[in-house]
C-alpha cells in the first residue's frame, strides 16, 4: 500500500502537467519542436541520476522520491498525448471550426473526446514508469516494495526480493488493466443500452459515501483496522525462490562459472583493451564514423559533440569500460531478440506462451534480477551485463515478433511457391523486409541495457555505474558522481540518435 500510494501521488502529480503539455505540444508545431529534445533528454537518462539532484534541495525521504518518480514517468504521457491530439482528423476540427467553435470548445468538445482513449495509454505508460522507478527511488528513502527489494540485496535474499517484485508486478498488471479498461467503459455501456447507465452517477455517489464511512470506521475501531491474518503464500513464493536458487548455486555454478569466464575472456576483455588501451582521438574518431555511416551527418555530427563532452567530463576511461560491457550486453540482446522474435513473429501459439513472461519481465524491478545472479556469477561486470540482457530482452523480441509478424503473407507464399525453405524464407525475406524492427530493436535495446548501468554498478560492474553510486553515497565524490551521470547521458543521447536515425534512413 505505501508503493500505490507513492506511485498514485507520483503519477497525479506528473499528469498534472504532463497532460496540458502534451495538448500544447500537440497543438503547436513550434512547441512541440522546442520540447521533444527534452523528452529525448529525460527519457535517456539513468533512474539513478535524478536522485542527486532533487536529494540536494528535498532531502531524503518520500517526497523527494515522489518527485524524483514524476519526472520520470512524465516524458511518456507527454509523447502520447500530443500524437493522440495530433492524430484527430483535420476535416473534424475543419468542420468545428465552420460551425463557430472556439479554440477552447474546439479542444475540450472535439480533440480531447476524440483522442480520449490514446490520452488513457499515455495514462497507462505514465504508471508503468512510474512503477520501474519505485525501486530505484528506494535508494532515497522511499516507501514501500522497493526497500524491501534493496534490503534483500544486500543480504543475498533471493527469495525475498522475488515475492516483492511479484508483488509490483501484481500490481502493475492490476493498475494496467483498470486504466485500459476505464478508457472503453463509458462507450461500452452507451452501446449495450443497460437502464443502469443513468444511475451511473448516483451509484458513484453512493459508492464514495460507503467509502468515507468504511474509512472511518478503519480509523476509529481497532476490529476494522486489523488485517486478516499474515498471509502464508508471500511465504511459500519465497521459500520455493530461495530453494530454487540454492539448487542452482550447487549443482549449476561450475556450468555457469564457465560460461562467465569465457565470455569474459573472449569477448569482454579484448574489446575493453581495445577501447581503454587506445588514444582517445582515434576512439572518437572511430564513434564519429560509425555514426556518419550508420546515421547520416546529423548523427554523426551529434557523436562529435557527445565525444567531446565525454572527454571534458574527464572520465573518459570509464565511459569507454561502460561502452564496452554495453555493447556485449546489447549484441547479447539483439542474438536473443532474433531467435525469439522470429519464433514468435512466425507462431501464434508460440507469442501467446511466451508473451504474457515477456511482459512480466518488463514490469519486474531490475534490482530483482541482480539478486540470482549475483548468487550465481558473483559480484563482476558479467553480473550486470547478464541482468541487464535480461531486462532489455523482452523489449527487442516484442519489436522484433512485430516485424516479422508484419511481412505480408502473400510475399511468404510467394517464396516458398518458388521452392524456398524456412531457413531461407527467414534469412532471405522476412529479416531482410523486417530490417526497420531490427533497427528499432537495437536503439531500444541499447537504452534499455544502458539503464541499468547504475544499478550494475552496485553489484561489481565497476565503471560509470560505480562512479555514480560512489558520488551518491560519500560526499567528497559528488562531483565525479554527477560527471558520471553526464557521461551516462551523453551515451544514451549518442546511441539514441544514431540508431533513430538510422532506422529513418533504413526505412526510407
Amino acid at each position: 500500500m505505501d508503493t500505490l500510494a507513492l506511485t498514485v501521488s507520483a503519477v497525479f502529480v506528473a499528469l498534472l502537467f504532463a497532460i496540458p503539455l502534451g495538448v500544447w505540444a500537440g497543438l503547436s508545431d513550434r512547441f512541440h519542436r522546442i520540447v521533444t529534445p527534452f523528452l529525448d533528454f529525460m527519457q535517456t537518462m539513468p533512474t539513478f541520476v535524478y536522485l542527486a539532484p532533487l536529494t540536494l534541495f528535498f532531502l531524503i525521504g518520500p517526497a523527494s522520491a515522489t518527485i524524483a518518480t514524476a519526472i520520470y514517468a512524465a516524458p511518456p504521457a507527454i509523447r502520447i498525448t500530443a500524437h493522440a491530439i495530433r492524430s484527430v482528423p483535420e476535416t473534424t476540427v475543419e468542420a468545428a471550426d465552420s460551425l463557430g467553435a472556439t479554440r477552447r470548445q474546439a479542444l475540450l468538445k472535439v480533440l480531447l473526446p476524440m483522442s480520449r482513449r490514446t490520452v488513457v495509454m499515455g495514462v497507462n505508460q505514465t504508471i508503468m514508469a512510474a512503477l520501474a522507478m519505485v525501486t530505484i527511488a528506494a535508494l532515497i528513502d522511499a516507501p514501500g516494495l522497493g526497500k524491501t527489494v534493496v534490503q534483500a540485496l544486500q543480504s543475498l535474499d533471493v527469495g525475498t526480493a522475488f515475492n516483492a517484485g511479484l508483488a509490483i508486478v501484481v500490481m502493475a498488471i492490476v493498475l494496467d488493466r483498470v486504466t485500459t479498461a476505464a478508457s472503453a467503459r463509458a462507450d461500452t455501456a452507451r452501446g449495450s443500452g443497460s437502464p443502469l447507465l443513468k444511475w451511473r452517477r448516483q451509484l458513484l455517489a453512493a459508492g464514495g459515501v460507503a467509502a468515507l464511512v468504511l474509512v472511518y470506521l478503519s480509523h476509529t475501531y481497532v476490529w476494522a483496522a486489523e488485517f486478516p491474518g499474515e498471509g502464508a503464500t508471500g511465504s511459500s513464493i519465497a521459500k520455493t525462490a530461495a530453494d530454487v536458487t540454492t539448487w542452482a548455486q550447487d549443482n549449476l555454478s561450475g556450468l555457469t562459472n564457465a560460461f562467465r569466464d569465457a565470455l569474459t575472456n573472449a569477448l569482454l576483455n579484448p574489446f575493453q583493451a581495445l577501447l581503454t588501451d587506445s588514444p582517445w582521438w582515434l576512439v572518437g574518431a572511430a564513434l564519429v564514423a560509425v555514426g556518419a555511416v550508420l546515421g547520416g551527418w546529423r548523427a554523426g555530427a551529434t557523436t562529435a559533440v557527445c565525444v567531446g563532452l565525454l572527454v571534458a567530463t574527464g572520465v573518459w576511461s570509464d565511459a569507454m569500460t561502460t561502452l564496452a560491457s554495453t555493447a556485449v550486453a546489447t549484441v547479447l540482446v539483439m542474438l536473443l531478440g532474433v531467435v525469439l522474435g522470429v519464433w514468435m513473429g512466425r507462431s501464434a501459439l508460440v507469442d501467446r506462451l511466451l508473451r504474457p513472461s515477456l511482459d512480466a519481465a518488463q514490469v519486474m524491478p531490475p534490482f530483482v534480477y541482480l539478486v540470482p545472479f549475483l548468487a550465481l556469477f558473483g559480484a563482476t561486470r558479467f553480473t550486470a551485463i547478464v541482468a541487464a540482457v535480461v531486462y532489455a530482452a523482452p523489449v527487442a523480441i516484442k519489436i522484433i515478433a512485430d516485424g516479422v509478424r508484419a511481412v505480408p503473407a502473400t510475399t511468404v507464399e510467394a517464396a516458398t511457391s518458388t521452392g524456398c525453405n524456412t531457413w531461407q524464407i527467414i534469412t532471405k525475406v522476412q529479416l531482410p523486409m523486417s530490417r526497420g524492427a531490427l533497427t528499432l530493436a537495437t536503439n531500444q535495446g541499447l537504452i534499455y541495457v544502458l539503464s541499468m548501468v547504475v544499478v550494475g554498478g552496485l553489484v561489481g560492474a565497476g565503471a560509470l555505474g560505480y562512479d555514480v553510486v560512489a558520488g551518491f553515497s560519500q560526499g567528497q565524490l559528488y562531483g565525479k558522481g554527477l560527471a558520471a551521470g553526464l557521461a551516462i547521458v551523453l551515451l544514451g543521447v549518442m546511441f539514441d540518435r544514431i540508431t533513430q536515425a538510422a532506422a529513418r534512413r533504413t526505412s526510407a
